[in-house]
């Protein structure tokens, strides 16, 4: 796989597994859109100082029920609509990196790949 070039060294990190299972994510458009789907760092431009292994990837959550939780906990997300979509290993790596949000898990996505097509947004 082709890596995006602001990706760190060793990123995706080794213990990242292949994507597969059924994810959620917060977008904003419904269908889900390119810009849905941007790393953390290409998300918040000039919000970190340097791409790291874990903003260079994308958060989604495996419990729908976290991600629900999260909509009501942070403001700024309550507008969102929640998508799902059934990952598998042609759309890059993912890893639990457990957050406040249990299911939490960054997943690394591939130059090519076009993961706005497999999602469907579920809930407003």
């Amino acid at each position: 796989m082709e890596w995006p070039d602001f990706y760190p060294e060793n990123c995706p990190p080794v213990e990242a597994e292949p994507a597969s299972g059924t994810v959620y994510r917060l977008v904003r458009n419904d269908p889900a859109q390119v810009e849905d789907f941007l790393s953390t760092w290409g998300e918040f431009p000039g919000r970190f100082p340097e791409p790291t292994i874990k903003n260079s990837g994308l958060s989604v959550y495996t419990d729908l029920q976290d991600i629900e939780r999260l909509k009501k906990r942070v403001k700024q997300l309550r507008n969102r609509k929640t998508a799902e979509g059934e990952l598998n290993p042609t759309l890059g790596f993912i890893l639990w990196t457990r957050a406040a949000e249990i299911s939490h898990h960054t997943w690394w996505i591939p130059i090519g790949a076009k993961p706005w097509l497999i999602f469907k947004v579920i809930s407003e």
